[in-house]
């Protein structure tokens, strides 16, 4: 009879404990937090993240070097005037003032081709910019991705380690009322104690690296650290066919910023070495004055005089000045050239990784998922055990604990496969103009 009370009192304790733990630990979200998505995360960093907002400055640095290449082939008109205050004094001189004006009016016609070179390595300039402008972006987009599903994956642990700790609330309360009956021993209480213990731990340490996510978020997009934003979404699975790695190469090779930026600097350099060539060849200009002086200090009436003039320099020697600067733009560029062939490489090598990386994780996925569904069937089937009394308490505590770290692994590598497809969008060079917002379920 003892023995049919005590397994009918489990059975009710363990159905309390299973399926009880409606309290949780967590922290009420504030009235006037704003909802924070993906997408607005993304057009936040656009707005906000210091690194595009420089990029977005040498952007309009390199379009001033457009203008003051152009300005190099128009004329200069240069103005000048004095005055002079002659003081009587001993010999006669008489008190005067003296002054004269005039202007100048130079038109380049050749410099050597510095002109013409100038102006397409201004235009190379903007390009690199430009590129780089969209680098950078890609970049941060990349990191928005990575730490918007770091805050995301952290939520989840904070309600597995609040659920956990509920549970084991609940189960040390049962514990010691069993222990009153006398159906339970002190070891069980101290067990119970212990395992409450480390849940509190553990849900200290979730809740605190769950803060740290929102302040490696809040710090990319340049959000104060005690911004009111409330993340929203949860991580989604997104099929995908496989891919096609010699499809994403092409892409890669076609829009990958950097390597474009290495490209349209081979260009830029080419035309540095047009420049330092200038040097070695005649420069062609005209020009036009006209004077005014003071008839008094001249001695004569005539007050104005115009002046044209068609002025040619020919370098003659220059005790190799130009040669040498021809030879250190050379080099430069054949570094440049290096440069190309080492992205090219390197975006190759990327690619390739990705998909490895791709394939991985998708595995990994699959395990955990098949993992995760045994999880569920063994706490299924311990607790039919339990119930029939063919199994113990502790099957079904032990079940329920590898169930809660199949559900973190399923979690883990569902994030680890979603940020991965993102880093193969990211490395076809077109993760802004194609953002994977379906990894995330609003």
């Amino acid at each position: 009879m003892r023995r049919i009370r005590k397994t009918i009192y489990s059975v009710a304790v363990l159905c309390g404990v299973l399926w009880g733990c409606a309290g949780t630990y967590s922290s009420a979200l504030a009235s006037d937090e704003k909802p924070l998505t993906l997408k607005m995360a993304l057009e936040l960093s656009e707005e906000r993240n210091l690194d595009i907002l420089s990029a977005r400055e040498e952007l309009v640095r390199a379009k001033g070097k457009i203008v003051e290449a152009d300005a190099e082939g128009l004329p200069t008109f240069n103005a000048g005037a004095s005055y002079t205050r002659r003081e009587a004094g001993k010999e006669d001189i008489l008190e005067e003032d003296v002054y004269s004006a005039g202007v100048t009016l130079t038109q380049p016609l050749y410099k050597g081709g510095q002109i013409r070179a100038g102006k397409r390595q201004a235009s190379y300039g903007l390009l690199q910019a430009e590129n780089f402008y969209k680098e950078t972006r890609e970049q941060i987009a990349l990191d928005v991705y990575n730490r918007f599903y770091a805050v995301l994956l952290e939520k989840e642990n904070v309600a597995t380690a609040e659920d956990a700790l509920a549970f084991a609330e609940k189960y040390l309360e049962e514990v010691k009322k069993k222990r009153v009956l006398g159906l339970a021993t002190g070891l069980e209480i101290t067990r119970a104690e212990k395992q409450l213990a480390e849940n509190r731990s553990a849900l200290i340490r979730a809740t605190n690296n769950l803060k740290t996510a929102h302040l490696d978020l809040f710090e990319l997009l340049n959000l104060a650290p005690d911004a009111s934003y409330m993340i929203q979404g949860k991580i989604a699975y997104v099929p995908i066919d496989g891919g096609d790695p010699a499809l994403s190469l092409a892409k890669a090779l076609e829009l990958r910023p950097e390597l474009l930026r290495a490209k349209n600097l081979v260009k830029e350099r080419e035309q540095s070495v047009e420049i330092a060539k200038s040097g070695l060849r005649p420069s062609v200009s005209v020009s036009g004055s006209y004077r005014y002086d003071d008839p008094n200090q001249t001695g004569y009436d005539k007050k104005d005089t115009w002046l044209a003039r068609l002025n040619v320099d020919i370098p003659i020697i220059d005790s190799g000045a130009t040669h040498g600067r021809v030879v250190q733009q050379t080099a430069l560029l054949e570094q440049a050239k290096r440069g190309v062939e080492k992205k090219e490489e390197a975006i190759r090598t990327e690619v390739q990784s990705v998909y490895l990386d791709l394939d991985t994780a998708a595995q990994v996925l699959k395990e955990a998922k098949v993992n995760l569904d045994l999880a569920k069937e063994t706490l299924r089937l311990a607790e039919v055990g339990y119930r029939e009394g063919v199994g113990i308490q502790l099957d079904v505590l032990n079940a329920r604990a590898s169930l809660t770290q199949a559900m973190q692994e399923h979690s883990a590598a569902l994030r680890n496969y979603a940020y991965t497809i993102v880093r193969l969008k990211k490395a076809e060079g077109n993760l802004v103009d194609e953002p994977v917002l379906s990894s995330i379920e609003e």
